[in-house]
């Protein structure tokens, strides 16, 4: 009976995670893995950081809007007319500002960057130098 009562709500929490996890698996490791990658290694600090970005990304931005935005990133260096067909595209500029809005808000909500992290660990040091001076 009481499950009767919770199923609406069942429901829409399931639809709820399934559109926040439209992104592939591959996708969201290779997210992961490049951003820890660029942040100081494989810590667990930046397996937590970086896996709160790409959920962040995937609930602002969907995936197809995603790839799409990454592939114009990806290509537009490239030198002459191959590389003008990702610069000079509307589609482009549509798109490429919709994900760099949803890294923005990502790194507000989730990161620990490089500097900020460089700055709590000489806080922590200081914190224990201190402890053991006294």
């Amino acid at each position: 009976m009481k499950l009767k009562q919770f199923s609406p709500l069942l429901i829409g929490l399931y639809t709820t995670v399934a559109f926040a996890n439209d992104y592939p698996t591959l996708e969201r490791v290779d997210s992961v893995m490049t951003c820890m990658r660029q942040h100081g290694g494989q810590t667990i600090e930046n397996l937590y950081s970086c896996s709160c970005q790409i959920d962040v990304i995937a609930s602002m931005v969907p995936f197809e809007i995603w790839d799409e935005a990454r592939t114009f990133e990806q290509f537009r260096g490239l030198p002459g007319e191959k590389g003008g067909i990702f610069r000079d595209s509307a589609r482009s500029d549509e798109v490429v500002p919709q994900l760099e809005n949803a890294r923005k808000e990502a790194e507000k909500r989730c990161f620990i960057s490089g500097k900020k992290h460089i700055e709590k660990k000489a806080e922590s040091k200081s914190a224990t130098s201190a402890k053991e001076a006294s």
